[in-house]
């Protein structure tokens, strides 16, 4: 049934599991570790942007040819994160610039941050990143 959904839903599934990866280990990281925030949060955007990279080549994109191109295709996943990271974490850190730094305004700022950072991640994966004629 999800195989013939359409890629924008399935990246918003693998999105949804790379929220709940960065979302625990933010946690993780910054309310039991006491790292600070700022540290703690691009840890764990690190780590779900490399889970929803192999995430969206097996699932997401998998009717796209995959051969040789592991290298290309990641280092393209990660500038097209770190692009999609720029409205994603600019509306969180604007919003903690506001709000108190108590977990459930962390939480909502980061929604409100991969939100903002969705559309243009959607775009540069499908038409960049795992892009058969560019591969």
């Amino acid at each position: 049934m999800l195989e013939d959904s359409h890629p924008a839903f399935k990246f918003a599934l693998v999105g949804a599991l790379g929220f709940i990866v960065d979302s625990t280990l933010m946690v993780l990281l910054f309310e039991i570790l006491h790292l600070e925030l700022a540290v703690a949060r691009i840890v764990a955007f690190v780590c779900a942007a490399s889970s929803n990279w192999l995430l969206n080549r097996v699932f997401t994109f998998a009717d796209r040819d995959r051969r040789g191109r592991k290298t290309l295709q990641w280092t393209r996943f990660v500038i097209s994160a770190v692009l999609a990271a720029i409205p994603n974490l600019g509306i969180f850190f604007l919003l903690m610039l506001v709000l108190p730094e108590a977990l459930g305004y962390v939480l909502f700022a980061m929604c409100c941050g991969i939100l903002a950072g969705y559309y243009c991640n959607y775009r540069l994966a499908r038409g960049w990143v795992f892009n058969i004629e560019t591969g």
